[in-house]
């Protein structure tokens, strides 16, 4: 197995580097080279996302001119929670174990079907299915057997992809997770499955400032998360959403030096590769939600966007309307819904912060969030509306 390992030091002087750079003014040269088309590498990318020389809108022309022509073309899917229960200790989550003052809800199986067909009914053709993470045990292989479970309704109701946020899993759980879906010759899963597991931040001392350290915690493995897609690659997924939550370290150039590195890995390996950026957001009682700048955000999309052609830099409604509306025309993915556990009705939605993982800014019924998104002229994978919205969503 090829896996995918980072060396923290020589990041670090990289970025050390590009900011050294970037404040002797060598950033402008650099974006005419890249709207060029001409080469560049990845400590050229990190120098101009420094650079306070470059405007970020020339960045952002450059990520328009890197998409394909003609109206923007995003995918969509919404996000089903079905528990938030979790082992975890990540300071951030308002999932995590410790937080006494998170409302705790597990779902059974015909509710989540129950959800499955409410967002079908609402338009939706992708969904990713999301759970805490867990110590081995039983209640890890009840939650896995679960979502599994949930992956295969999804499947058979007609959605077309089928996300999986669970957390890192092991061969023989890979093994399980995949019993009888349909494969290729080659033993490639052949329904679009992406395997979900967000690094959070690549630097390990940060890593565990936020995730924690006790060996019970099923989060705590840096290099065990690290390596989680490669396993996923063997079992048969070609798939892969990796990302980063913006504000947990404050070296950017670092974080985006190696989630380009871990994207070219990916690629190499023959996976479509989703982007994930999103930022640190207000939880249940948690004390660290100062995330990046709306400057900084559209950089970092702009620049993945044009340095990875065909990734898709994928943005939720954790951000606002007016920035999803700047982002539009550079996303690959935009995702709407809620981060509250099976919290979707006929037209609206739960938002509660005190049952869900993170605050949403953005709490429009999806159907509102998308329909704009086609006004203004996109086109929309993964979206069905239907011909009449109900009164409630069509008045809000």
């Amino acid at each position: 197995m090829i896996t995918f390992a980072i060396d923290p030091g020589t990041l670090a002087e990289d970025s050390q580097y590009a900011a050294k750079r970037a404040a002797k003014g060598e950033g402008p040269g650099l974006a005419s080279r890249f709207r060029a088309d001409e080469p560049i590498d990845d400590v050229d990318l990190a120098t101009l996302l420094l650079s306070a020389d470059v405007a970020t809108d020339e960045l952002w022309e450059i990520a328009r001119a890197s998409r394909p022509a003609g109206v923007p073309k995003v995918e969509t899917f919404s996000p089903l929670y079905f528990t938030n229960e979790c082992d975890g200790e990540c300071k951030m989550c308002g999932m995590r174990r410790e937080n006494r003052a998170l409302k705790r809800e597990t779902v059974d199986a015909a509710t989540i079907c129950d959800q499955l067909d409410v967002l079908y009914r609402r338009g939706i053709r992708g969904v990713a299915v999301l759970a805490g993470e867990y110590r081995l045990g039983p209640q890890r292989d009840a939650m896995l057997a679960r979502a599994a479970e949930a992956m295969r309704d999804a499947f058979e109701r007609g959605f077309a992809h089928v996300l999986i946020n669970v957390g890192s899993l092991e061969a023989q759980e890979y093994d399980r997770f995949l019993a009888g879906i349909p494969r290729s010759p080659d033993c490639v899963i052949s329904p679009q499955i992406t395997m979900c597991t967000f690094q959070e931040t690549y630097h390990p001392r940060i890593y565990s400032k936020f995730m924690g350290s006790r060996p019970d915690n099923p989060r705590s493995d840096f290099d065990r998360r690290l390596v989680n897609f490669d396993r996923a690659v063997d079992a048969g997924l070609r798939s892969a959403n990796p990302g980063i939550l913006l504000g947990l370290n404050s070296d950017i150039g670092y974080e985006l030096l190696a989630l380009c590195a871990h994207v070219r890995h990916l690629e190499a390996r023959g996976m479509q590769v989703y982007i994930s950026l999103p930022r640190l957001r207000k939880a249940s009682g948690a004390e660290h939600f100062a995330g990046l700048s709306d400057d900084d955000l559209v950089r970092m999309v702009s620049l993945l966007t044009a340095r990875f052609p065909a990734a898709k830099v994928v943005i939720s409604t954790r951000e606002a309307p007016e920035i999803q509306r700047r982002l539009l025309p550079i996303l690959g993915v935009l995702t709407a819904g809620s981060p509250g556990v099976a919290p979707y009705g006929e037209a609206d939605a739960r938002f509660e912060i005190e049952a869900s993982q993170f605050e949403v800014a953005d709490q429009r019924p999806l159907e509102v969030i998308l329909g704009e998104c086609l006004a203004s002229g996109a086109i929309i994978d993964g979206y069905e509306p239907a011909e009449k919205m109900s009164p409630a969503v069509s008045a809000t």
